[in-house]
Parts: C-alpha cells; sequence; structure tokens
C-alpha cells in the first residue's frame, strides 16, 4: 500500500508539476528558432459543417475579409447531413468561389474532411472549426511558418470569447491558458504533436485520409512527427471561439469524447511512444496525454491505498485533507448550475476532467467509438 500510495502521488504530482518544470528549465530539449517568411502559395480551407447556420455566414465573411490574396485562396465547406439552412446560406457565397460538397446522411467529421480535400487543389491545407473568428492577418502570419522546410504543420492558439460567462467557462479558461503554456514549451523545443482544431494548417503533401474514428487535430500532427517534420504552434495568430460546452453536461460529454478519440489515435500510432526512438518526443506523450488521460485511475488509487494506512498519523491527515477537497467538489456539483466564485469552483472542475477522462479512456480501451459528431452551438447548450 505504501508502494501503491507514493508511485500514484508520484505520478499525479508529476503530470501536473514536474512535466513543466522540466520543459521551463529546458531539460527535454533546447528552443529551436523557426525561419519565416513572406509566402503566398494556394491554400485551400477545409471546413466540415453540420447544422452550422448560425454561425457559418459569420464564418465566410471573416475567411474573405482576410488580408491574403483571395486569388490564391480556395474555400470549400462540406455540409455533413445538414437539416438545417447551412447550405442555402453557403449558396449565397457560391458565386465568390466558395464550393460546397454536400453529404445527404452525416457521415461524420473526418469522413467529410476526406471528401474535402480530395477535392482540394491548394499547396496547403487549412483546417478551422465553422464556429470560430480568424483576425484579418491570422492566414498569412499562420502561413510564414512554412517558409521553414522543417515545418509540417502550424496551429494556432485560440481563446475563449466567453471565458467569463459560467464557472465551468472560468475553469476551463484557465485550464486553457495552462496548457497553451504548455504548448508552447514544447513547439519551441520540436515536441510538440497536436493542433488546435480552430485553425491550423499543414502541407498537403503529408495528408494521409483519415479514419472516420479519429480526429484531425491528433491524428495529423501525429503523422508529421512520424514524418521527422515539426508541428509549431504560433502564438501570433489570433483565434476567438466561443465555449458552447459552458455547463457540466456538455463538458463532461465533449471531455470523453475528445479522450476516447485521442487514445485511439495515440495507440494507432503506438510507436511514437517509444523513447529510446523518439526521445523527448515520446516522454512529452507520455507526459502531456497518456499519463494525464490516466490520471483518474491514478487518483482513485490514492484514496484507496490511504484507506489502508489510516492507522498512521501522517496518512490520516493526508486522507483528511482529500476528504476536504472531493466535499469542496460535491458541493460544486449540488451547485453547478449557480454562481460558485474562483477558487471554489476549481475541485468540481477538476473531477468532472478526470471523470470525463475516466469515461472517455474506459470507452476506447472497450474498444467503443466516441460517438457521432455533432457540434455544439451557444443556442443549443441553452436548450
Amino acid at each position: 500500500m505504501l508502494i501503491l500510495f507514493w508511485a500514484s502521488a508520484a505520478i499525479v504530482c508529476y503530470v501536473y508539476f514536474g512535466y513543466p518544470l522540466l520543459l521551463g528549465l529546458g531539460f527535454l530539449g533546447r528552443r529551436r528558432g523557426i525561419r519565416r517568411g513572406t509566402t503566398r502559395p494556394l491554400v485551400s480551407f477545409i471546413i466540415a459543417a453540420h447544422n452550422e447556420e448560425c454561425v457559418i455566414e459569420e464564418k465566410v465573411r471573416t475567411i474573405l475579409a482576410s488580408d491574403y490574396p483571395r486569388e490564391q485562396m480556395e474555400v470549400l465547406i462540406g455540409s455533413d447531413g445538414s437539416s438545417d439552412g447551412t447550405e442555402e446560406i453557403v449558396r449565397k457565397f457560391q458565386t465568390g468561389g466558395i464550393g460546397l460538397v454536400s453529404f445527404l446522411q452525416q457521415q461524420g467529421k473526418s469522413a467529410m474532411q476526406n471528401r474535402l480535400v480530395a477535392a482540394a487543389s491548394g499547396e496547403i491545407l487549412v483546417f478551422t472549426d465553422a464556429d470560430s473568428s480568424l483576425a484579418p492577418d491570422a492566414l498569412g502570419s499562420l502561413l510564414e511558418n512554412f517558409a521553414d522546410p522543417s515545418v509540417g504543420i502550424a496551429t494556432s492558439h485560440p481563446r475563449y470569447a466567453n471565458e467569463s460567462e459560467t464557472n465551468i467557462a472560468e475553469n476551463e479558461s484557465i485550464y486553457f491558458r495552462y496548457d497553451g503554456w504548455l504548448r508552447e514549451q514544447e513547439s519551441v523545443r520540436g515536441l510538440l504533436a497536436m493542433a488546435s482544431g480552430p485553425l491550423f494548417a499543414m502541407r498537403r503533401s503529408l495528408w494521409q485520409p483519415l479514419d472516420p474514428n479519429l480526429g484531425d487535430d491528433f491524428v495529423l500532427p501525429l503523422q508529421v512527427a512520424e514524418a521527422g517534420l515539426r508541428n509549431v504552434l504560433d502564438s501570433r495568430v489570433k483565434v476567438a471561439m466561443p465555449l458552447a460546452q459552458n455547463r457540466a453536461d456538455t463538458m463532461l460529454r465533449m471531455k470523453e469524447r475528445i479522450v476516447s478519440k485521442d487514445l485511439r489515435g495515440l495507440l494507432t500510432h503506438h510507436e511514437l511512444l517509444n523513447p529510446w526512438k523518439h526521445g523527448a518526443l515520446a516522454i512529452g506523450l507520455w507526459s502531456h496525454k497518456l499519463l494525464r488521460w490516466f490520471i483518474p485511475f491514478f487518483l482513485l488509487c490514492l484514496v484507496a491505498s490511504n484507506l489502508m494506512l489510516l492507522g498512521r498519523p501522517f496518512f490520516r491527515g493526508i486522507f483528511l485533507l482529500q476528504a476536504v477537497f472531493y466535499a469542496v467538489a460535491l458541493v460544486g456539483f449540488i451547485l453547478r448550475n449557480r454562481a460558485v466564485r474562483f477558487p471554489w469552483s476549481v475541485p468540481f472542475s477538476f473531477c468532472l476532467v478526470n471523470f470525463a477522462a475516466l469515461l472517455g479512456t474506459l470507452r476506447c480501451l472497450s474498444g467503443k467509438t466516441s460517438g457521432q459528431w455533432k457540434p455544439v452551438r451557444k443556442h443549443s447548450a441553452a436548450a
């Protein structure tokens, strides 16, 4: 029980504090610069949409407002079995060079992206979500990274436009900034192996069709890493998006789905987890992804082993701290639809995220898929 307790505590502390410390102190590699330069290749925007009538027009307008040369942009929008007015809105822009590919029945986001890329002609593929808003200089800044031949994917680090709307949104924004710092540190050291779904770009030559059960923003960066090229995060690129999953139930479903599909994607590329072959990149994947997804199992081991060690005063004190933390989380759950101030809302958000990770890992390991892609937007989140 002593070994189980201290091993579990060590892994939890390492994931949240030790790994960031190793990154910050440079123990996992030196900083590597990027040779940026002005480049104007033909780019193809890939936008998969399912019932996006509330956001798709604004999305198209922000792309058309880009300061990137219009003749060097191709915009392809895929309607994945939309039953609302999405297609009618997109058709209004078709005379302006906006392409529409329609599926009568919903096939899933990855299947839609495969269809769109097959129809694309750009040298650079730009993946972006329908509800994200791009600054006019976002595309040009992102593409500057491809002047460096070692770069395979360039990604943004978006911000939430409604971070103070609910306690869930506020705590997710705090975590988002922490995770963004980790990604920046990984990026400058050549260890980044993930992208941001709201906006990222990749070389067309590196594209491989997506498995329908895997996500683009994790599997494509893994493929780039396997090819020996870099995934880089450009913090200059401004992207805003609403956090529609700003309530406990929608946040739980979103996190469970993400963990399930990303764990499936990592297991598909499990050779990247070999530190003897991939060095610090493998350590980053173990630390930032795999171990973090399994944190709830280590938290359960902490509680169980602590219960078996209550005969010692030190462990009685540790158990009391755990009990208080989870009691505050329980109160947060009971009051989840009311205004609970920071930091009292943190224990509930922490438990919510880790419960989602528990469900997501179990879903993946049991062989179940992460379910059909159904974007949640603000109008439907409040329903």
